[in-house]
């Protein structure tokens, strides 16, 4: 085992003690639970059939310990509940490292096919999001995807997040324990937009001089009537203060109804973002101004959201029997609830937006700090000025297993704008663009990369790597991938620096007329302000570098033919590729 396998096994291992311990609490609980009960029944039947004082101070002293013994126990099982998800949390990470796929969600419903995240496969199954996510809720899930797809373009922003990042994952303790949080209290999807807009409607109550006297007039009318009714045994005052009470509430039950229809069912998910925030509080904030801020919003928002959660819970308990028929007409119990929610939203209507999203962005640490943490060998990035360059040696992709990578040095834009790379079919061009893209985004949301140095300047990135024809749109392949090749010169004029990745383009013509096509598409890619990266199979591109010296390097991916069996090596070299493997392949399976 590796020192994080060790790490995470032992971690398992004191967690599952901790919960076998729980459970064994909960079971001595029950058993005292049963015997307060069991008391209490034996003081009521004895203070039955024979008042006596002594009797009264047992049922009062099992009363009091069943009520004791049945909070803990709600405590005790919330803690086993939550060691419960720490537990599946670090088998989650040693089932990854041994191979097998993360439990969190991929983030498929983030890849609409279009933009870079889908030639680099940034989303779905085995993605860059499925290795780094361990969002739970749904703004921690938007967060990661919005950033992957909007990288940090500005130098001091992404070492500033390169710094809350290196914080964060020294702390993996507390970072587990805001994960297991927000799974303990996981519940299904629930958008806020509604809640929102609520915000931003009248407050009717509290406009109201009326509804402000009869909050405390009225229920004080019906104690008094309630009283009298047995002082002087006149049942109908009874009525009277249900009619009153009723009659407030009706008046307003329309108004009720829409805010608590919103509100309702709304407790779990108030909860657990409240709780999330309540961990997140107890971070070292180090040096980190992004992590500071962050800590600064949460102390406010914890305490408020989960005030809001209660508020929600007694909106759910409104139907109650007990509450609707007893509680609601002398109490003005709906009454009570909205004046509560009126405040509330009064006080923090302008800060409920920034405090969901913040959430979402704990939720976005807590994944980038377990990737971080996780790979301790990737090297953080140094960001230039000035210059348009990334420089990086033995660069691998982060998806691929050490075993399996080779990595590859890259050096474009110190002497020339664009690498035209060349070489047969499956001998690596496609994975070495992927790489240097997945690379570039993470750098780019302040990560460490898989690479032993990485320098780079912030660049948008472009590509058309994967085409899709449309039958939707009546697009075929050809003019999908014209449009897409026009998305990406509109992108780059419109950019002051931008990547572009380029695989084997114009598939659909002639041979002339393609290499015509992807000559005329390379000369407006070095005009423009952008490094590329060109891959093909037309070797006649490659007399480019000659009629652009300063600006084409030609590199390449060769395959090599050893004891009749095809070889690849993997790695990048300069030149032009001069092996063919497809006639090989072709003989070798008896198609020719």
């Amino acid at each position: 085992m590796n020192d994080l396998e060790i790490y995470y096994a032992e971690k398992l291992a004191s967690s599952e003690k901790v919960y076998e311990k729980l459970k064994q609490l909960l079971a001595y609980g029950s058993a005292a639970r049963l015997f307060f009960f069991a008391l209490m029944g034996f003081a009521i039947y004895q203070i039955f059939h024979g008042f006596q004082w002594s009797w009264l101070f047992l049922f009062l002293f099992s009363f009091a310990g069943f009520l004791g013994i049945i909070s803990w126990y709600v405590n005790t099982k919330n803690k086993l509940q939550y060691q419960t998800q720490l537990n599946y949390l670090f088998k989650n990470e040693l089932a990854q490292l041994k191979g097998s796929p993360n439990q969190f969600d991929d983030g498929t419903s983030f890849d609409d096919g279009g933009g870079f995240w889908s030639d680099l496969d940034l989303f779905g199954k085995g993605s860059l999001f499925h290795k780094i996510n361990r969002t739970v809720t749904a703004y921690g899930k938007s967060a990661l995807s919005d950033q992957f797809k909007n990288n940090l373009l500005e130098k001091q922003s992404i070492l500033d997040q390169q710094e809350a990042i290196k914080i964060y994952s020294n702390q993996m303790s507390l970072v587990e324990s805001v994960v297991a949080t927000a799974l303990l209290y996981k519940t299904e999807y629930v958008s806020f937009d509604a809640l929102f807009d609520w915000l931003d409607t009248p407050n009717h109550l509290h406009q109201s001089k009326w509804a402000k006297i009869v909050r405390y007039a009225l229920p004080v009318l019906n104690i008094i009537l309630i009283i009298l009714v047995f002082v002087l045994g006149n049942n109908s005052l009874l009525g009277i203060a249900f009619v009153l009470g009723w009659s407030q509430i009706v008046f307003y039950a329309k108004y009720f109804q829409t805010d608590f229809n919103l509100l309702g069912k709304k407790e779990n998910i108030l909860k657990q973002y409240a709780h999330i925030l309540d961990k997140f509080e107890k971070i070292d904030i180090g040096n980190s101004e992004i992590l500071k801020t962050h800590q600064l919003t949460a102390k406010q928002a914890h305490i408020a959201i989960e005030g809001l959660s209660k508020i929600s819970s007694r909106i759910d308990q409104r139907l109650n029997l007990f509450l609707i028929t007893i509680v609601n007409p002398i109490f003005l119990y709906d009454i009570q609830n909205m004046f509560a929610l009126e405040s509330w939203k009064m006080k923090h209507q302008h800060n409920l937006p920034k405090w969901i999203q913040l959430v979402g962005e704990i939720e976005k640490m807590n994944s980038y700090a377990f990737y971080a943490f996780n790979n301790v060998t990737n090297t953080y990035p140094t960001i230039l000025e000035n210059i348009r360059q990334i420089k990086a040696t033995d660069l691998s992709h982060p998806l691929i297993a050490k075993e399996k990578n080779i990595p590859n040095d890259l050096t474009i834009g110190e002497s020339n704008k664009l690498l035209l790379i060349t070489g047969s079919n499956m001998s690596g061009k496609t994975t070495f663009l992927r790489t240097v893209g997945v690379n570039l985004i993470m750098a780019q949301i302040g990560l460490p990369v898989s690479a032993s140095s990485f320098s780079f300047s912030p660049m948008q990135i472009f590509s058309s790597i994967r085409i899709s024809d449309s039958l939707q749109e009546s697009t075929s392949y050809f003019m999908a991938e014209l449009k897409k090749l026009s998305a990406i010169k509109i992108g780059v004029q419109n950019r002051q620096s931008s990547l572009v990745l380029i695989d084997e383009i114009l598939r659909g013509t002639n041979s002339d007329d393609k290499y015509y096509g992807s000559a005329q598409f390379v000369k407006e890619m070095i005009a423009l302000n952008c490094l590329t990266l060109f891959a093909t199979h037309d070797l006649k591109l490659s007399e480019l570098e000659t009629a652009f010296p300063d600006k084409v390097s030609n590199f390449c991916f060769e395959s090599v033919i050893e004891n009749d069996e095809l070889i690849f090596g993997y790695k990048i070299q300069r030149g032009v590729a001069k092996n063919r493997n497809a006639s090989f392949l072709m003989k070798k399976m008896g198609i020719i």
